[in-house]
This record gives C-alpha cells, structure tokens and sequence, in this order.
C-alpha cells in the first residue's frame, strides 16, 4: 500500500471539492477567499430559507389540524342532530 500525500477531502468538504478543486485546496492552505461578503450572504440567504421552510412546515402542521377538528365538529354536530 502506498502513501497518497494528497490531503483527506472530508465529506462535507466534497460539494466544494467537485465544483472547484482549485479553490477547495486554497481553502484549506488558509488563502483568505476574495468572496467571503458572496459566501457570506449565501450562508445567510440559506439559514433565512431554512427557517421559512420550517415555519411553512409548521403552518401545514397547524392546517391540518384544524381541517381535522373541524370535520370531527361537524360530524358530531350532525351525528347529534339525528
């Protein structure tokens, strides 16, 4: 078995690596990246979808709940009328 010297690509690093090996490797020299503000408003714009996804999640939640206890009120209101 031989030595590979190249350095590890660790799993959350293989996105980066595929879409540029070149960047990738200054990354992890610790060349400062002359698009950190666009990297920067990436992780933002992510974080901000991510959290309106869940409160979209939430709202689909409370939804259907409540389509559920109105169709249980309504069938008891005509259950009881009979």
């Amino acid at each position: 078995m031989s030595f590979d010297p190249r350095p590890p690509i660790r799993v959350h690093e293989v996105g980066e690596y595929v879409f540029c090996a070149r960047a990738w490797w200054h990354r992890r020299q610790g060349h400062p990246s002359a698009r950190e503000e666009d990297r920067s408003a990436g992780r933002r714009f992510h974080a901000r979808s991510e959290q309106q996804r869940r409160w979209g999640n939430r709202l689909i939640a409370i939804s259907i709940l409540l389509a559920i206890t109105g169709l249980v009120l309504l069938i008891s209101t005509l259950a009881f009328r009979l």
